[in-house]
């Protein structure tokens, strides 16, 4: 399952955080983004097993200050 990840925070984060994503071969693709009204300042793209696994995985990042939505992308 695949899922889409924004991270809201006051400055870009979101290429330098997801080592650990890289590292575990779930990132499909991450990044920043520039300043927007909703402030979502980066992304990743990450395929799972389900919800739970990428819940536990993106928890495990340290992320300060930091508002964090998860997504699942929708199969057409």
């Amino acid at each position: 399952m695949r899922f889409m990840v924004f991270v809201r925070s006051p400055k870009p984060l979101a290429t330098r955080h997801g080592d650990s994503l890289v590292r575990a071969g779930v990132l499909l693709d991450a990044g920043d983004l520039v300043p927007g009204a909703f402030g979502v300042s980066g992304y990743w793209l990450i395929d799972v097993r389900n919800e739970e696994e990428a819940l536990e995985r993106i928890r495990r990042i340290r992320l300060p200050a930091c508002v964090v939505e998860i997504r699942q992308v929708a199969v057409v």
